[in-house]
């Protein structure tokens, strides 16, 4: 039987699954920890296979990072805003991108936290160039949405980089310390769905961002 356009090919399912088992180890370990032979028992491959696809454990740990990140400009280039449009209607499109992005992703907030502090050079290197895409190709956008909002006072003048940074924040935060969270509240986290929880949030913090813009 002839397989599908639709089947994943073989090559590129090792490839996901190595990729998925890499985030694991990472996330658990950190990368300092991380241990090849731990990343292909997770993902049912061998060493070997590991090094056929990526050739070191650096370019791996990249790889993770860097593809991960493409998917997220990939997703805020689907934001094409025409004419004048309303940033009362851009923020909660923003805020829902990123923050779904995060929930199908929740472990990359803690391999670059953890990163991060140990001075790993391959995430300022990687989030440098995701972000001198974002602000050359993306962010201009958003700031003429943000003045014209404020021409047409529909919101007030406010800093664009700020209120994308308070965005990302909250949003980052949620996943970050859900662990915490969890504990404190475990009545609410336990009684409602993960999609239920999820979509709270995110309302939550559309509507604390438009709140702020809206006009006194």
């Amino acid at each position: 039987m002839t397989a599908s356009n639709t089947d994943t090919p073989p090559e590129e399912s090792t490839r996901e699954k190595i990729k998925a088992a890499a985030t694991e180890e990472f996330t658990q370990k950190g990368f300092d920890g991380a241990r090849m032979q731990s990343i292909a028992d997770r993902a049912g491959a061998n060493k070997a296979m590991i090094y056929y696809y990526f050739r070191s454990k650096d370019a791996l740990f990249e790889a993770v990072l860097r593809e991960t990140f493409e998917e997220l400009f990939t997703r805020f280039a689907e934001i094409r805003p025409q004419g004048d449009p309303d940033p009362r209607i851009l923020i909660p499109q923003i805020v829902r991108l990123h923050f779904r992005f995060l929930a199908d992703h929740p472990a990359i907030p803690k391999i670059l936290l953890r990163e991060m502090h140990s001075h790993h050079p391959i995430v300022p290197k990687v989030l440098g160039e995701m972000f001198g895409k974002i602000k050359t190709e993306r962010y201009p956008d958003f700031v003429r949405i943000f003045e014209a909002g404020v021409r047409a006072g529909k919101i007030r003048d406010v800093d664009p980089l700020q209120t994308i940074l308070n965005i990302l924040s909250m949003n980052i935060f949620y996943f970050i310390a859900r662990p915490v969270l969890s504990v404190g509240w475990p009545d609410v986290f336990a009684s409602v769905s993960e999609e239920k929880l999820l979509e709270m949030r995110e309302k939550a913090v559309s509507d604390l961002v438009l709140n702020g813009l809206l006009p006194r």
